[in-house]
């Protein structure tokens, strides 16, 4: 077993198997908001703390993407990120947008709302839940000014197994590369080489609570980009002479900040990041894929219309089949103890470091009785 299961609050009999809709903290965390109140209830005298967690668990999150704690900003959530960069850009009429039907809504609204600007987004039809380097290939041309695409799609589990690869033919075709790591951070290893933009919210894989998200920016498009938003923490002096004529941005991704940060999910991210980082999301992804084979496996050999593709290579934390009502398949499998997430033709399945082969065995017996 990865963890002590007695560090998260998951009652004895429970399999909660729905961390892609929502992480389980650990039990550390309370400590942490009670540390967070602590702090605030004594006003100004000790404010200064309050900047000095949010610096050190930037810094925390930068180390899980393996980068410099100057490229990694702490926003509200992914769907901020994701507006922030699509409103950031000179968009001319014709320009292009690629993405996948694999992706979470998030990642096409923000989108979608361009048309009124004349840019169009194409979107690439996985076929059985994968989606191939050549089909992005097919469709890269030369009004493509933006791919963004989840590392782990949320609907199948699909991961995509070549971002790196991916990064180089956008790059090459003039366009930025966007990733959307929230149903992969934390769970499984992510690499932000090649990418120009990378956001990731906190409240699943990452074991945190809402109202956060990761953001990553990288220095080759800090240089050239200018946030569409603004405000006094973003700006490297807040009084000067010039206030009124003129700011300067801050040289890191903090210049995608412009307000107050969100103090208290900042102190409760910490524990789950530290949980992460202490048993290494390397050891996570490799000692939990055999769990997540037996689970597919077993699915598929109920007979199971599974939506996750069998390869290894696409291999995530998820697991998913379709489902006429699976809102009341959720809530039957819930009367048993195993907790899913059941909607939109489907029934999902998520294993993190807090489960094991117990739950998988228990969930595939609940299925089964169904």
């Amino acid at each position: 077993m990865l963890v002590d299961k007695q560090l998260f609050p998951i009652p004895s009999g429970i399999s909660y198997l729905d961390t892609a809709a929502e992480g389980i903290p650990p039990l550390a965390t309370e400590a942490a908001l009670t540390a967070y109140w602590n702090t605030k209830r004594r006003g100004t005298p000790v404010r200064e703390r309050l900047f000095d967690e949010h610096k050190e668990v930037e810094a925390a999150a930068a180390r899980l993407l393996q980068t410099d704690p100057d490229n990694v900003v702490l926003l509200a959530n992914s769907s901020e990120a994701l507006n922030l960069l699509a409103n950031s850009i000179d968009w001319q009429a014709g320009d292009e947008v690629l993405i996948s039907d694999l992706e979470f809504p998030s990642n096409v609204v923000v989108w979608l709302q361009l048309k009124r600007r004349g840019v169009k987004v194409v979107v690439i039809p996985a076929v059985d839940g994968v989606i191939e380097l050549a089909d992005f290939a097919a469709r890269l041309s030369a009004r493509t000014r933006i791919v963004s695409v989840s590392q782990v799609s949320y609907k199948t589990g699909t991961q995509i197994p070549f971002l790196e690869e991916l990064a180089e033919l956008v790059h090459a075709a003039g366009a930025l590369f966007c990733v959307d790591a929230t149903q992969a951070l934390g769970r499984v290893p992510v690499s932000v080489r090649g990418v120009d933009y990378l956001v990731a919210s906190t409240y699943k894989w990452l074991l945190g609570t809402h109202g956060l998200g990761v953001v990553y920016l990288s220095p080759e498009l800090r240089a050239r980009f200018t946030p569409g938003t603004a405000g006094w923490y973003s700006a490297e002096k807040v009084f000067h002479p010039q206030r009124f004529e003129t700011y300067t941005p801050k040289t890191s991704a903090g210049r995608l900040q412009a307000g107050m940060p969100n103090f208290p999910a900042i102190f409760a991210l910490r524990p789950g990041i530290e949980c992460l980082l202490s048993v290494g999301v390397e050891r996570i992804d490799r000692e939990l894929r055999p769990l997540v084979s037996a689970l597919r496996n077993g699915l598929a050999e109920q007979g199971h219309a599974m939506l996750t593709p069998a390869a290894p290579r696409f291999a995530s934390g998820i697991v998913s089949f379709a489902w006429e009502q699976p809102e009341q398949l959720a809530a039957r499998l819930a009367e048993r103890g195993v907790i899913v997430w059941g909607g939109d033709g489907r029934i999902r399945m998520a294993i993190h470091l807090y489960n094991d082969e117990e739950d998988v065995a228990r969930c595939l017996a609940a299925v089964k009785l169904r």
